[in-house]
């Protein structure tokens, strides 16, 4: 399977924090081909496993979050109409009118409600609070209870728009793409030029709590990892912040989080294989799930790498497929360096 089909089939899934179980066995049919093993948790992780055939090998992590944004269902009112609550940081700007699905005991489509300017009285700019927007499904309210119920998640429709420069729209690209280029990026070697067995974590959770990654990474307990998020594409409202352009490739991510002398050898790598790429600096934390791992266990020292998107925590993310190949590549490359592994091996 090529990238682009790898990243929309990942993403299609229905996997909003805190339901990710819903889809672990659409995962597994995805992915489980391209790797020797496949572990679930009881907490929504899966840890797919390429073992390069050596005893004692040093233990790679490679950390993509599988959970994505979403609501709950809070209420079914006498109308028919259905209330909800964010999971994970909706942006509420694009909701109203937006096309939902609700995952019940059936899969119930609805509308969000868009109340026409000329109806709104006060300030028509004024944006409603979640709480007050409804869904419409079509139901009465006998008929949807018999469907859905208070706690029923709620994700957006997973349909998906190629533009033109290799660009692709759709729902969830943060973070289930970041896991098709770890995918694609793992599948593109042969084991017996891995400098470690591998460990693709697809982490549950971190949209909410990101403790899918700290309970992953205490079940593995790795040499070392390559955490892989998204992070903001520079658009033309974004003015002169330091952000990567699409088609700059990967980023590469400094922080006090992740361990600087990897980072700086894995910066040495890209360039020996020209792979695109810039860099990008945060003074606190990440936002990632790289907060997590390096508090597991004793500590797990780790780089993150980013994939750019726009429109992030919406219903029409944004991508650029070639950055989306070069994180890939970087995945391939990071896991068969034999000096990064040579000096944090344990």
């Amino acid at each position: 399977m090529d990238l682009k089909s790898l990243i929309t089939s990942l993403c299609g899934l229905y996997s909003v924090s805190g339901a990710e179980q819903a889809s672990t066995d659409g995962v597994g049919k995805i992915l489980g081909d391209l790797f020797d093993e496949h572990v679930t948790y009881g907490v929504g992780n899966h840890v797919f496993i390429k073992r390069c055939g050596r005893k004692n090998a040093p233990k790679i992590l490679l950390d993509a979050h599988f959970d994505e944004i979403g609501m709950l269902v809070t209420d079914i009112t006498e109308e028919g109409f259905v209330r909800m609550t964010n999971v994970g940081g909706v942006d509420t700007r694009i909701l109203p009118g937006a096309k939902l699905v609700i995952y019940g005991k059936k899969t119930v489509q609805g509308i969000v409600c868009a109340m026409p300017t000329k109806l709104l009285g006060g300030d028509p700019e004024a944006l409603p609070e979640i709480g007050q927007l409804y869904v419409d499904t079509g139901f009465g309210a006998h008929e949807l209870k018999k469907m859905i119920s208070i706690g029923s998640p709620i994700g957006f429709m997973p349909t998906y728009t190629t533009l033109l420069g290799d660009r692709l729209a759709g729902k969830a690209f943060d973070d289930k793409a970041c896991g098709a280029c770890i995918a694609h990026g793992v599948a593109a070697v042969k084991a017996e030029d891995m400098a470690g067995d591998v460990y693709f974590l697809f982490s549950a959770g971190e949209e909410t709590s990101m403790m899918g990654a700290m309970t992953g990474g205490a079940a593995i307990l790795p040499d070392y990892a390559m955490v892989i998020d998204v992070t903001h594409a520079a658009t033309p409202e974004t003015g002169d912040r330091p952000l990567a352009a699409f088609g700059s490739g990967a980023v590469l991510e400094y922080a006090p989080v992740v361990n600087r002398a990897m980072t700086n050898m894995l910066k040495k790598v890209m360039e020996q294989k020209e792979i695109p790429f810039t860099c990008a600096a945060t003074g606190g934390s990440t936002g990632t799930n790289a907060n997590r791992l390096w508090m597991t266990g004793d500590g797990v020292p780790s780089v993150l790498v980013s994939l750019p998107i726009k429109n992030m925590h919406s219903s029409t993310e944004v991508l650029d497929v070639r950055d989306a190949q070069a994180v890939a590549d970087v995945v391939s490359a990071f896991i068969c360096d034999e000096q990064i592994a040579e000096d944090f091996a344990r």
